[in-house]
């Protein structure tokens, strides 16, 4: 290879090595979405509702946990326990006590 084509091709590669690092990182627009439930998707208001709506709405509606058959504070306790256990939903162990009292009061069994 002649002298004058080995600079030809190797200037060539750093024009080209020049031109991809001079380029910037592209810039990505990210949206915010904010929604808001429709009030009957909530669950009714007692003393626990607040953890319901907040643990419990990630997977079911209100409406499907309401219409399950009535079950007693132990049943519903470890409803509960098994949905975090088996199911690995979100939910921090304190709560579930609380839950299970609130699942009794709008559909439970003394």
């Amino acid at each position: 290879m002649r002298a004058w084509a080995w600079v030809t091709l190797s200037f060539a590669g750093v024009v080209a090595t020049s031109v991809v690092a001079a380029k910037s990182p592209a810039s990505v627009a990210q949206d915010t979405v904010q929604v808001s439930l429709p009030a009957g998707n909530a669950f009714p208001q007692g003393p626990g509702s607040d953890l319901a709506n907040q643990h419990c709405l990630i997977c079911h509606s209100a409406g499907m946990v309401i219409r399950q058959p009535s079950l007693t504070f132990d049943d519903w306790k470890a409803e509960v326990t098994k949905m975090r256990a088996v199911y690995g939903a979100p939910l921090p162990p304190e709560s579930i006590e609380g839950i299970a009292r609130y699942l009794v009061t709008i559909n439970g069994r003394p």
